[in-house]
């Protein structure tokens, strides 16, 4: 193992090799990245330092904080008329897709409890807006679909936290949880939606008003950068969501503020070292020996997720009249899975007693490496495949 400035050298130049390697058989670099990341980490080479391993997850707030801010220039409101009413029907199908079709599969085949097959089905339509959004930028996708796909991403987590909220209020109490209280739980979900974007809001207001004062390129970083960070420490301090805060951020920054385009095209330049160290820390956390504990449950879990949003987002397209490559593919661009699912696997575990909280966390963990390592591939498909780049 070598220290942490070594690592951090050989994760940057290796990090990127892996990438121009992947790029040559026609792969997102994402999935170079975390294939690095599996190499270099602890369970093949160990040449990633503890202080840089037990840092991952301060690491991964900062990169998840950065993406839902540029997600949230999504919502300005020119794109919305085009895209506002596909991309909300279309998350709202996504998300119920995944998890009644996931909920039945671990019911009915896998034969779990009813209550870790509700809180399975409810994690499923989690999606990686990292992942999404940087194959989205590598590859310069434009158009209606790369649109509506970053404007599905922005909000399905959003809807997903909310029905996790609920699931897990259920399933504590089927559990036999003695300290569950449904009307609790719900409440406690509603106010961590809300109670984020109300936050974002008022931080994207704050920015407005100094923003004017801002006239270099380097300190215009320097204020951006800033203002993600302390309005993810805030979410984090209070409870609430970092996506959600640093989304709503974003989109009032977008809407609101007169000299918005320099502050996300500022970040854009700043941000891709970040999203690098991230996804080879996302590699670096696999087990090698991980495949052979996936098990029945975690293979229905896998060929299920995908299908159920599939399914429910197409159905979402349909009643909203989107385009047609849009009801064809935008399913396909929503297979990666990462951070935010394994949050939710984690919390579970904390409501759920005994060897079923393990579970639902061990499956959670190994299938969500999978989908991260299989998603960016199929996200370039569907861009692809809907005419939003040429490959």
């Amino acid at each position: 193992m070598f220290n942490t400035i070594l690592s951090l050298g050989i994760i940057a130049v290796l990090g990127l090799l892996s990438a121009k390697v992947i790029n040559k058989m026609k792969l997102p670099a994402i999935t170079g990245y975390i294939l690095a990341g599996i190499i270099l980490g602890p369970y093949v080479l160990n040449f990633i330092s503890e202080e840089i391993l037990h840092s991952s997850s301060l690491i991964s707030s900062i990169a998840l904080s950065f993406v839902a801010f540029s997600l949230g220039e999504n919502f300005k409101y020119s794109q919305l008329k085009r895209i506002g009413k596909s991309a909300f029907a279309i998350s709202i199908g996504e998300v119920i897709g995944a998890f009644l079709l996931v909920l039945i599969s671990m019911y009915f085949i896998v034969k779990t409890p009813l209550y870790v097959a509700l809180i399975i089905g409810a994690i499923a339509p989690a999606t990686a807006p990292a992942a999404i959004l940087m194959v989205v930028r590598e590859y310069k996708a434009r158009g209606i679909f790369a649109e509506t796909l970053l404007g599905v991403v922005a909000l399905d987590d959003a809807w997903g936290i909310i029905l996790f909220s609920f699931i897990l209020a259920i399933s504590s109490t089927i559990s036999g949880n003695a300290n569950a209280n449904i009307f609790r739980e719900v409440l406690h979900g509603f106010i961590e939606v809300f109670g984020s974007l109300l936050l974002g809001f008022v931080m994207g207001l704050v920015f407005r008003y100094f923003v004017k004062f801002i006239r270099m390129s380097g300190n215009m970083l320097i204020f951006t950068v800033g203002f993600i960070l302390v309005t993810g420490g805030i979410s984090e301090q209070l409870g609430l969501s970092v996506l959600l805060s640093n989304m709503m951020l974003g989109a009032t920054i977008a809407n609101f503020a007169r000299t918005s385009r320099r502050s996300f095209d500022v970040l854009s330049r700043f941000d891709p070292p970040i999203y690098l160290l991230f996804f080879v820390l996302a590699g670096a956390s696999f087990k090698i020996g991980s495949f052979g504990e996936l098990g029945f449950i975690g293979l229905v879990y896998i060929f299920t997720r995908l299908p159920g949003e599939m399914i429910g987002a197409y159905i979402g397209a349909v009643i909203s009249g989107a385009r047609g490559s849009v009801k064809k593919y935008i399913g396909l661009g929503l297979a990666p899975q990462a951070g935010v699912a394994i949050g939710l696997a984690l919390m579970a575990k904390g409501y759920i007693p005994g060897d079923a909280g393990n579970l639902i966390l061990n499956t959670i963990i190994i299938t969500t490496i999978i989908y991260e390592i299989i998603g960016p591939p199929l996200v370039k498909i569907a861009l692809a495949k809907s005419g939003s780049i040429n490959i």
